[in-house]
């Protein structure tokens, strides 16, 4: 009996070594479905449990199905981003990521990468998430995660301090999706934030602890922190340290069980400051000590600045003057990357709104080309008429000698080619882009339509052909025709007119637009992923524009002066569009 009761001891403890702290999952009687579900569920309301349940998952990776696999990373990028480790995060996503087929979880991953690079201060990449984020939004079913993305970009507007912008994307949300608490409680977290650096509700603190009970009853732990750090900031702002010194007493037990190093840093930076306001010397240094441990390994933020005038002052008041000059030295420093940090905030929301911009004229401008384009193809249409007819006639005509005269037809085609388009890229040579340009002028000019000429050369080639081979010259040569065919009218002239020197007449273009699309090829070339040919090299073109309006309707006169604003372009530092304007100035 004995020896049987010692059996039995050891296999429970065989049993509780394999079983989580908060999950036991047998191999065979565990539903995973029900498992993901509850680890979703959980997430905020309790981190800690959320992450070991994801490490307990992971001894179950062999058994899930593919959409399974795809919620487990993308959970497993949400349990490294509560960790801080958002390198990690993003590279457990890569598979959502860079997905060809959009579903809910490849739309999530991009939602938590726009979340991650908020955090980050990463805001270009911030706006480019954001981008996808829009135009996925309104193909979601998912009111959870619509929740989500509607949070981030209200987030990502405060980073920004576009507090107005960041309340409508929330107060609209709430007015017209009906959600539960738990979502709620979500967006409520950026509402409340909107709210508090907007300065304009009087019941501020009514609406804050509204929304803490939503967050309470949803059982959301790192949204309720949130706004309770919000309240907590906002009782210093009314001189109100002891209220806020006995609501941080309350929350620490919750502190410490989220475990999220970001908000505990804030907690302990905006506690010391209280408690140094009360002349507590004691329980600042505690905190502020506390707060110097949680932001180790964090970017610069608005809580580096507040803790170091905290340390700062502490210091002085402690007599350690020394001390407190090498904090408020660093505190400069901070200040400085601080400001640069908001510096670069700013450039990167005007920068996502000029490319916007550049993409709604580019849009205008093929709007406008629609009507000329549809005059070509009744031309052409006509074209294939009388082609058809004339065939029709030679075939009864001609008769028996139908081979022969194909044959002749098609070595005449052949020989055509050759001698009128470049054999490395496909489009005219200098002899046949010469051709074609005076027969545009010559219409421009009858008709009285503006006309445009853009003259661009690769940069440094000769160095792309001495150090890398031709082959790879060619394929730049290639893949830059190809690049900026992609943004050409069936009527615009394209020619290579020299080694790595091309031309392209626009008719019925103005000046302007065509310094809009010659940004565009160049933006483009710039962009080309030169690995694909086996060899990475920098590639770039420099660009001249010249037009109708100053240079007239003799090609010779718009190739020279197109010529004028590249040299110009060239000399300027290269990668870069000049218009004969500028080269005049």
């Amino acid at each position: 009996m004995l020896r049987f009761n010692r059996q039995l001891c050891r296999a429970l403890l065989i049993v509780v070594l394999l079983c989580s702290t908060t999950i036991c999952y047998a191999s065979n009687d565990v539903n995973l479905d029900a498992e993901f579900q509850t680890l979703e569920d959980i997430r905020l309301a309790n981190p800690k449990r959320f992450i070991e349940g994801i490490q307990a998952l992971e001894k179950l990776r062999q058994r899930f199905s593919p959409e399974q696999s795809k919620y487990y990373m993308l959970l497993k990028g949400y349990e490294q981003a509560l960790l801080g480790n958002y390198s990690e995060a993003l590279l457990e996503m890569e598979v959502l990521l860079t997905a060809s087929q959009d579903d809910i979880y490849t739309f999530r991953a991009h939602n938590l990468a726009l979340n991650i690079h908020v955090l980050s201060k990463q805001y270009l990449k911030a706006f480019i998430e954001l981008d996808f984020v829009n135009k996925q939004l309104e193909f979601i079913d998912s009111a959870t995660a619509k929740a989500q993305a509607i949070g981030n970009i209200a987030m990502l507007y405060n980073e920004i301090e576009r507090y107005d912008i960041a309340l409508q994307y929330s107060e609209y949300f709430l007015q017209k999706v009906n959600l539960d608490a738990k979502l709620t409680c979500r967006i409520e977290t950026h509402r409340i934030t909107s709210l508090f650096y907007l300065n304009k509700s009087e019941d501020f603190l009514e609406q804050t602890d509204q929304a803490i009970q939503v967050c309470r009853k949803a059982q959301e732990l790192i949204p309720k922190l949130i706004i309770e750090q919000v309240k907590l900031r906002a009782l210093q702002k009314m001189q109100n340290d002891v209220a806020a010194i006995e609501l941080y007493q309350t929350l620490e037990r919750d502190i410490q069980a989220a475990g999220y190093p970001l908000l505990s840093a804030g907690f302990n930076t905006y506690i010391a400051k209280s408690y140094l306001n009360e002349n507590n010397l004691t329980s600042a240094e505690q905190h502020a000590s506390r707060a110097l441990t949680d932001i180790a390994s964090m970017d610069v933020s608005l809580v580096h600045v507040e803790l170091y005038s905290v340390l700062a002052e502490l210091s002085k008041r402690q007599g350690h003057f020394q001390q407190s000059v090498g904090y408020f030295q660093q505190l400069l420093t901070l200040q400085q990357q601080y400001s640069n940090v908001k510096m670069r905030q700013q450039l990167a929301y005007h920068q996502a709104q000029g490319e916007l911009e550049i993409k709604n004229q580019r849009i205008a401008l093929l709007n406008k080309d629609n009507a000329l384009l549809n005059l070509q193809k009744d031309v052409y249409e006509q074209e294939v008429k009388q082609t058809r007819i004339l065939i029709a006639g030679l075939v009864l005509v001609l008769g028996t000698s139908l081979v022969m005269a194909y044959k002749g037809l098609t070595g005449q085609h052949r020989f055509k080619k050759i001698a009128e388009f470049d054999q490395l890229t496909g489009i005219s040579n200098r002899y046949h882009f010469n051709n074609q340009a005076e027969l545009a002028l010559e219409f421009c000019q009858k008709n009285k339509q503006p006309v445009a000429l853009i003259l661009f050369d690769l940069d440094h080639f000769k160095q792309i052909n001495d150090n890398y081979g031709h082959a790879a010259g060619d394929w730049a040569l290639q893949v830059v025709v190809d690049t900026c065919r992609n943004f050409m009218r069936n009527n615009d002239v394209f020619g290579r007119i020299g080694g790595e020197e091309f031309a392209i007449v626009l008719p019925g273009c103005q000046t302007d637009k065509a310094m809009l699309i010659a940004e565009i090829c160049r933006d483009a070339i710039a962009a080309i992923e030169t690995e694909q040919s086996g060899t990475a090299f920098p590639l770039t073109a420099s660009f001249g524009v010249s037009g109708s309006e100053t240079s007239g309707y003799q090609l010779k006169q718009l190739l020279s002066d197109a010529d004028k604003a590249l040299y110009l372009a060239k000399d300027g530092g290269r990668d870069q569009v000049m218009s004969f304007t500028d080269a005049t100035i």
